[in-house]
């Protein structure tokens, strides 16, 4: 299966790219990128929280408290990417 990303992802990391802000889409997309290269590795590196969907895993964006970008370990999936308390 080819990594992907959800349509809500997609348009959050467009709303950031449109905001302007560069470094934290820069490191949004890195993170992402990341995850979707080393699954295993990101893995191993995220939190987890349990959602009405099931299991969804948490990465941190270094540099850009409180951003965490959202995942599935199927596929893998990027799932979200947004400001969210630690």
């Amino acid at each position: 299966m080819e990594p992907s990303y959800s349509a809500i992802a997609n348009q959050q990391l467009d709303q950031v790219m449109d905001s302007g802000d560069i470094d934290l889409y820069n490191g949004l997309v890195t993170v992402c990128e990341f995850i979707l290269d080393n699954p295993a590795t990101a893995q191993r590196d995220s939190s987890a929280v349990t959602t009405n969907v099931g299991i969804r895993l948490r990465y941190a964006v270094p540099g850009h408290a409180p951003y965490k970008v959202f995942w599935a370990s199927e596929g893998p999936t990027i799932e979200a990417v947004f400001p969210y308390p630690t």
